[in-house]
């Protein structure tokens, strides 16, 4: 993955091989369907993109889907978006918990913008590090671990960088419903400008509430084990208190 990626994702070196993951019969396709499991299961394999036949699929899953279809409305070819409804919801600005799944499962991750300001952290086995751009030209960057610190500058548009749930997707591509788990998928295209390469941001949601899942990220020609996968724990307004220059007095300046 480009080192431009979310920073987020680039700054923790989320491009780690997916273990179990199920093999595709084919290439990967736009416009084709994808096998998902649901995002409660960590050790599932997340979307993929498959050209199998879709009737050849009908049938093959038609009896485990008789009992456990979805109840969803969504409409594939429809005009409504969940994406578009989680950005106006959090308009203003959100405070987001994920966990990785596949590879890097246990990883904790908080993520918190408003008003151009950002906070990101990563929770690695206990060991917390967390980087701020509270809007004054600075970035600072924090282990707990090693209660140590650094600043570097940053312009007023950096803290894009760190926003995961919108900075990086650009327009709808397509949307596949998974009927046996209720889920819907939304893919959009990824930013070059925010990601440095092409690709598509995944978006997953309960079938019945809406409610974000899962976001995955696959850079286009990129192999499986080169998507990112985050499972969403919790999302709601944003915490102003994350957004503040930290207090560095019990930290040691790098």
């Amino acid at each position: 993955m480009n080192k431009k990626m979310v920073t987020i994702i680039a700054a923790l070196a989320m491009c780690t091989a997916i273990a179990g993951c199920t093999e595709n019969d084919t290439a990967s396709s736009s416009k084709a369907e994808t096998t998902t499991t649901t995002t409660a299961a960590a050790e599932s394999a997340a979307p993929a993109e498959s050209t199998a036949d879709e009737s050849t699929a009908d049938e093959s899953t038609a009896d485990s889907t008789s009992t456990n279809a979805g109840t969803t409305d969504y409409d594939v070819d429809g005009d409504f978006r969940a994406f578009e409804q989680l950005k106006e919801k959090y308009a203003d600005g959100y405070l987001v918990t994920l966990e990785g799944q596949m590879s890097n499962s246990g990883t904790k991750y908080t993520i918190c913008v408003k008003d151009g300001k950002a906070y990101e952290s990563s929770t690695i086995q206990g060991m917390k590090s967390y980087a701020v751009y509270p809007g004054d030209g600075k970035k600072y960057n924090v282990s707990e671990a090693t209660t140590t610190y650094s600043v570097n500058e940053a312009d007023e548009n950096a803290w894009k960088d760190s926003d995961i749930l919108f900075g990086a997707a650009l327009d709808f591509d397509h949307a596949y419903v998974d009927a046996s788990t209720n889920v819907v998928h939304e893919y959009y295209k990824l930013d070059s400008a925010v990601a440095g390469a092409e690709g598509q941001i995944v978006y997953s949601f309960d079938g019945a509430t809406y409610d974000l899942k899962q976001v995955v990220l696959l850079p286009e020609g990129a192999d499986e084990s080169s998507a990112v996968y985050f499972i969403v724990d919790s999302i709601g307004e944003a915490d102003d208190s994350l957004l503040a220059v930290p207090d560095l007095s019990a930290y040691t300046k790098e």
